[in-house]
């Protein structure tokens, strides 16, 4: 076995959650990547990274001469999660997203450093994601779709506020319903220009040298306490003669309890002494409309047992309208309006420690920013389980 340690070099890092799992494996970072001042902060707090090792910049910006003057060896693994809001069926899923190319600034860099290992991480959905070329054809049709995308992302926001004080809101949804039909319109006069995403990481890959794998991963399989669900590319450089394995799962069944259990509420982690332990200021009505919550369900389930002044639509059914199963691992973690869901049994949302160490964080780790932007960094986070798992199968296959 090698006394060099192996190198990694990281895109859309965030808060370091792929990083931490590829650090406990034994690899050595030599350079990330985020357009995020927050996660970079949060990265130097922690000494995760090196004062002089970050790419603060879009990925689209990031040119050779950037990389030659940061790096002075080939890195042994790139790792990616790229941002997925284009492709999570949890979004309004515009194909013409700008984010949803970001995945090609990916595959550039793999060209630029060769990487002996290239891993890309992302929802399950992307799998089955429809793009279209960009090309003289179809810039209009961008154009014009990504419009009425964004009128009815204000629309939805209109019709929720109606929604939320009873008001009617026919004439928005009909409104809605028809900017869906013309939209699908568009799409189907450049369907001859639609790709599927993952053949085209796959065909890319090949033409790069690398032989692909992919496999979608499930994190409380491996030591963890979610149940996040995350499809995982593992491309592997040709002139290595090299075969990638997966990781076994593991025979465990952590829950969020084992999590909590975890944390020091009595002295480290007490909101006197850790700011990211420190719960949300609920108003009365919130806090009420939580007592109603069995722990387990969420909002939707007992919508008609809540008091007129307290029902919400049952549409908001994730989120701080959930509680959480103390004995089950947690859902995927999304903030929302820098909430996360409901406590197992106290009255108000986790705090942003608990969400932390149900994705793996150490209990000492620290955010830096807004509550918001803390929350979301968390949310944003590979679990580091999982990334461990993922690291070791790769280090195993290169020493």
């Amino acid at each position: 076995m090698s006394t060099t340690p192996l190198t990694i070099v990281e895109t859309f890092v965030g808060a370091g959650g792929a990083l931490l799992g590829f650090k406990q494996a034994g690899f050595k970072s030599l350079l990330v990547n985020d357009i995020d001042n927050d996660t970079i902060q949060t990265l130097l707090l922690n000494k995760v990274i090196d004062e002089n090792a970050y790419l603060k910049c879009p990925i689209e910006e990031i040119t050779k001469d950037m990389l030659d003057e940061k790096l002075k060896v080939v890195p042994d693994v790139l790792f990616g999660g790229i941002v997925c809001k284009g492709f999570s069926l949890a979004g309004v899923r515009n194909p013409f997203d700008i984010r949803n190319y970001l995945y090609k600034h990916q595959l550039r860099l793999v060209e630029l450093l060769r990487p002996k290992v290239s891993v890309i991480e992302n929802v399950t959905a992307i799998k089955n994601m429809m793009l279209y070329e960009e090309n003289t054809n179809t810039l209009d049709t961008f154009k014009t779709y990504t419009e009425l995308s964004d009128k009815n992302k204000n629309l939805n926001g209109e019709k929720s506020s109606k929604r939320k004080v009873g008001a009617d809101y026919s004439g928005l949804t009909a409104e809605i319903n028809a900017n869906k039909v013309l939209m699908a319109q568009l799409l189907g006069q450049i369907d001859v220009y639609k790709y599927s995403v993952l053949d085209d990481i796959k065909n890319t890959y090949a033409k790069l040298g690398y032989t692909f794998y992919e496999k979608i991963l499930q994190t409380d399989k491996f030591g963890g306490y979610t149940n996040r669900k995350r499809i995982i590319m593992v491309a592997v450089r040709n002139d290595l003669n090299k075969e990638y394995h997966f990781p076994k799962e593991l025979d465990t069944n952590y829950c969020i309890n084992d999590a909590f259990q975890s944390i020091d509420y009595a002295d480290k982690n007490n909101i006197k002494n850790d700011p990211d332990n420190v719960p949300m200021k609920h108003n009365d009505k919130t806090v009420r409309r939580f007592k109603y919550i069995p722990e387990g369900k969420n909002i939707a389930e007992v919508i008609d047992l809540l008091p007129d002044e307290l029902k919400i639509s049952s549409f908001y059914s994730r989120g701080n309208t959930q509680r959480l199963d103390r004995n089950k691992p947690a859902p995927t973690l999304v903030p929302g309006h820098s909430n996360f869901p409901v406590h197992p049994w106290e009255h108000r949302s986790i705090t942003v420690r608990e969400a932390a160490v149900i994705t793996g964080f150490p209990t000492d780790y620290k955010f830096y920013g807004s509550h918001t932007s803390r929350c979301v960094q968390v949310g944003n986070a590979v679990p580091v389980h999982l990334s461990y798992h993922i690291a070791e199968s790769i280090r195993q296959m290169l020493e």
